[in-house]
């Protein structure tokens, strides 16, 4: 009817994004995926091309599971998203969906896809950092290790990638890779990130290895000593003691860590990453 429409000069009111977005919704629930994706044109704010895209590619992701050939029969409904992906004007918007999409890619099997759409995704990323650091969360939290190594590498702010390298240690040990997540604490510069990553690890083994886990608390404690803002120095050392103590099932001595913040002797700490041998020292 559209053309008959344009014919006779009829002009379609236009639909809220509400009604649109329900539509949608209700495509999806009868696995009606090209439906969904039709109807992505009529919707005016951007904000909500986000929210269906979003809506479509799990719903894709979901689907898949239970496909043999989900590389043939997904790639396209994929592409076809990124065409209305790539007509979103919002940089921020457009980098973070492809950077999903990328993910989707990957995930379906579509390798070569998956690049372009990573590729485009940190371009537009490179000016917002935030952004570059959800995308490559989401990479680390999806097991693509090489992925997110080769997003990092365009990180210019270090302080952005100390936290995604604390973030992929953590990751890293939780998977049993132990002395991979050490040597991502190796290429932490900054003592404050260094700190707070063994600290995770050793809340990670406070009820599996006491012992493993007051090593890397002591380990923590000898590092953040050495963190120049004295407030952030203060703050992180409480939590380390209380974690210690808590380890150790003994309340926290305020006097003890007044005492090691009164003495404490700042200086640089080595370049080297720490080793699987030095985590597993007695402090």
């Amino acid at each position: 009817m559209g053309k008959l429409d344009e014919l006779f000069g009829v002009i379609k009111e236009k639909r809220p994004d509400t009604e649109v977005l329900t539509e949608i919704e209700d495509r999806l629930l009868v696995d009606d995926i090209p439906g969904a994706i039709a109807l992505l044109e009529e919707l005016e704010r951007e904000q909500n091309v986000v929210i269906a895209v979003r809506m479509i590619l799990r719903k894709i992701l979901r689907m898949r599971e239970s496909e043999e050939n989900a590389e043939i029969r997904f790639v396209p409904l994929l592409k076809g998203l990124v065409l209305y992906v790539n007509g979103i004007k919002n940089e921020r918007y457009r980098a973070l969906l492809l950077g999903e999409l990328a993910l989707g890619f990957y995930v379906i099997g579509a390798e070569l896809e998956g690049d372009f759409a990573l590729k485009a995704s940190i371009n537009l990323a490179l000016e917002h950092p935030d952004i570059l650091r959800d995308i490559i969360m989401n990479l680390i939290n999806a097991g693509l290790f090489p992925k997110a190594g080769y997003a990092m590498k365009f990180v210019k702010d270090r302080e952005k990638l100390d936290v995604v390298l604390v973030y992929l240690a953590e990751v890293l040990y939780e998977r049993g890779e132990e002395e991979k997540a050490l040597a991502v604490i190796g290429h932490i510069t900054s003592n404050f990130h260094r700190a707070v990553a063994l600290f995770h690890l050793a809340e990670f083994e406070k009820t599996r290895n006491r012992e493993k886990a007051l090593q890397f608390v002591e380990w923590a404690i000898r590092i953040a000593e050495r963190i120049e803002d004295p407030d952030a120095r203060f703050e992180l050392m409480l939590k380390l003691y209380d974690l210690r103590h808590e380890i150790l099932g003994e309340p926290l001595s305020l006097s003890e860590l007044l005492a090691r913040e009164t003495t404490q002797e700042k200086g640089p700490v080595e370049d080297r990453g720490p080793s699987k041998g030095e985590a597993s020292e007695e402090p």
